[in-house]
């Protein structure tokens, strides 16, 4: 019986869906002479009674009303093109138009009963009246009644179960998330709470959904209103914050969905959740949160020539994409790998990308390259992301970790003085503050060369070095190691249950980047507000929860041990930068420090002609005196590394 019915309300939608006009007069036309009946009963009748009085000749004036007033309404309606919207999508979008038509219509109805029937007792202005009110009440629930009452299969109980479901953010995205919920387009989920951090929200509602506690509360808050499922609504949230709000969540054994980014909400012409997703390592990575106005940006790149360095690799290329974004004039991304250099060319054409394009092939090493380099790009702007990283491999390889990152720099530094760059940005990293290891030792090395050069006399070059730690998603990097781990069926190598790191996806590290570039005067060093760190341990086990698995029950956990070179924890700062706010509440300004120039050009030289002989002894002396807070050891470390083997630090 029900399948039978089913099939006969299918034939039905489809019949309506061929004559959708039709079907759309035939119903209005019966709400218009509703209204018109309904508005004469109870003035006539109703009235008349309780006035006991006796009008006779009111049907005569209520077959003229629906003779005048059906036709000219459904005239309206139609030039409204009410007729060709979706009845199953329905929303308050869809009334200016029906309110127009009714009061329009109406407008003109009376005008035209006043000029062809000006008799003495004429139409009386209350039935007129009621009529507009009673149509437009009529209309508008009729227009909306699909959508309140349901589809044919969804009254015959075929509707799947919707899912009850928490909401994490009371703001913009919360409000959207609530909203998509309530309509076809996110049916499947029932919003049954809202838990928000915001004292001043708390007891209100939303759409009619209440806002019952703060994001701490998830646990008690979902127990309490049964809930299957909770959904993350703040695209804005930085890392730290969503650690925090993933070890809620996953305490409740309910599964986590998050809302698209920002940037897929807004993309459109109207701004709304079209979907969620369940919250993934690919979600955390893909993150770009808005961290200030983007007007600053646009300031920053609008009519700009960029050069970015590095651009293959996991923050250069990044850079490329989010300059591109901000309406550059030009681009041009330097790098030595190959393979990435067309990666990121394909990416970025096959994006779209409107203004000029060059992929220069090149060492940072290498001078005259650099040369011509520059004297094609002509950049206005230099972001400096090209160096050695990865702590092992350095620490057995100091000379290349010198001619490379302190090198390399040096030569740019030099190319954006000599051919007019407005500003150089460098991308230094948290292992530069008191370094235990060659890699941060030269990082610490490159940042001098930088701002020594901006202390010389007449410097028109705005240097300034961005200093962060480890991003997530990077190549090499500790989410990615898990990751391959993890699908290998583990274990999952941890380097100590204790060591911990700063976490920020390379997306919101590189906006960030571009703020703290658009507020720089030179000689500046800016430190990115990282939030807490986090332990690695903790990461490993959250990654094995969000794949769905158990730690130490489907994916083992294996500590093997401080690397060469490795710290315990991170540090941003030195003794005497204490830093300080910026207008940028993702931003901080380090305390500037005095710089012996003539020092540093001194000591870089012999440092650089040390590593370029292979004078391993040598080198080290001149590098403890440009790093007199190294913390390493500085022995004669073998040619050839021992077998670090794959494990996890968060480099």
């Amino acid at each position: 019986m029900a399948s039978r019915l089913l099939r006969q309300d299918g034939r039905l939608t489809t019949l309506v869906r061929e004559h959708r006009l039709l079907f759309a007069m035939l119903f209005f036309g019966l709400l218009c002479a509703a209204s018109v009946t309904v508005s004469f009963l109870l003035r006539f009748v109703v009235l008349d009674q309780l006035l006991k009085t006796n009008t006779e000749q009111w049907q005569l004036w209520w077959l003229a009303m629906l003779a005048v007033t059906v036709p000219v309404r459904l005239l309206f309606l139609w030039g409204s093109g009410v007729h060709r919207q979706s009845w199953r999508f329905a929303s308050v979008e869809d009334l200016p138009p029906l309110v127009l038509s009714i009061f329009s219509s109406s407008a003109l109805i009376i005008v035209a009963l006043w000029l062809f029937w000006r008799r003495p007792g004429g139409f009386p202005l209350s039935t007129l009246a009621m009529d507009m009110v009673l149509c437009l009440g009529l209309v508008v629930a009729g227009r909306f009644a699909y959508r309140i009452i349901g589809g044919p299969a969804d009254r015959l109980g075929n509707r799947a179960p919707r899912r009850r479901a928490v909401v994490i953010g009371g703001g913009n995205a919360g409000a959207l998330t609530i909203e998509a919920m309530q309509s076809p387009r996110l049916g499947g989920f029932k919003p049954v709470a809202i838990v928000d951090d915001n004292l001043q929200a708390r007891g209100m509602r939303i759409r009619g959904v209440p806002i019952l506690g703060g994001i701490d509360d998830i646990g008690e808050v979902a127990h309490r209103t049964q809930a299957d499922v909770i959904v993350l609504a703040i695209p804005s949230a930085t890392t730290t914050q969503l650690y925090r709000i993933l070890g809620l969540c996953q305490e409740t054994g309910l599964p986590l969905k998050s809302v698209p980014s920002f940037w897929e909400i807004m993309e459109s012409e109207k701004p709304g959740v079209r979907r969620v997703e369940d919250f993934s390592t690919t979600s955390l990575l893909n993150r770009r949160p808005i961290v200030g106005d983007q007007q600053v940006l646009s300031g920053l790149l609008k009519g700009k020539r960029v050069l970015v360095t590095g651009a293959a690799g996991s923050i250069g290329s990044e850079l490329c994409r989010q300059v591109v974004q901000g309406g550059a004039a030009y681009l041009a991304c330097l790098d030595k790998d190959e393979n990435g250099l067309f990666r990121i060319e394909r990416e970025l054409r096959d994006g779209g990308a409107r203004q000029p394009l060059e992929f220069l092939l090149g060492d940072i090493r290498d001078e005259n390259r650099l040369e011509r380099f520059f004297s094609t790009a002509k950049p206005d702007i230099v972001f400096h992301a090209a160096a050695y990283k990865h702590v092992p491999i350095l620490q057995f390889h100091p000379e290349e970790a010198m001619l490379n990152n302190v090198l390399g720099t040096r030569q740019l530094v030099d190319m954006a003085l000599k051919h007019g760059v407005e500003r150089f940005v460098m991308i230094s990293t948290d292992k530069a503050v008191k370094p235990t290891n060659v890699m941060g030792a030269s990082k610490q090395v490159a940042e001098k060369v930088v701002l020594s050069r901006h202390e010389q006399p007449g410097c028109g070059t705005r240097f300034m070095i961005i200093r962060f730690g480890n991003v997530l998603g990077s190549a090499g990097s500790v989410v990615e190691l898990f990751n391959k781990q993890i699908a290998q069926g583990g274990p999952v190598t941890v380097t100590d249950p204790s060591m911990e790191r700063f976490f920020m996806t390379i997306a919101e590290a590189v906006q960030l980047v571009l703020f703290a570039a658009a507020m720089g005067t030179g000689g500046d060093v800016f430190i990115l507000d990282m939030g807490k760190p986090v332990k690695i341990d903790d990461l490993a086990r959250r990654m094995i929860r969000l794949s769905g698995l158990t730690p130490n029950v489907d994916i083992g956990i294996r500590y093997t041990g401080l690397r060469p070179g490795e710290k315990m924890y991170e540090e941003l700062w030195a003794e005497g930068e204490e830093p300080q706010p910026t207008a940028n509440p993702g931003i901080l300004a380090a305390r500037r420090q005095a710089i012996d120039t003539v020092a540093v050009a001194e000591g870089v030289a012999a440092l650089l002609a040390s590593a370029r002989v292979g004078d391993r002894p040598a080198l080290w002396t001149e590098l403890l005196k440009l790093v007199p807070d190294f913390q390493g050891h500085t022995g004669d470390h073998a040619e050839v590394p021992p077998s670090v083997g794959p494990t996890a630090s968060g480099s």
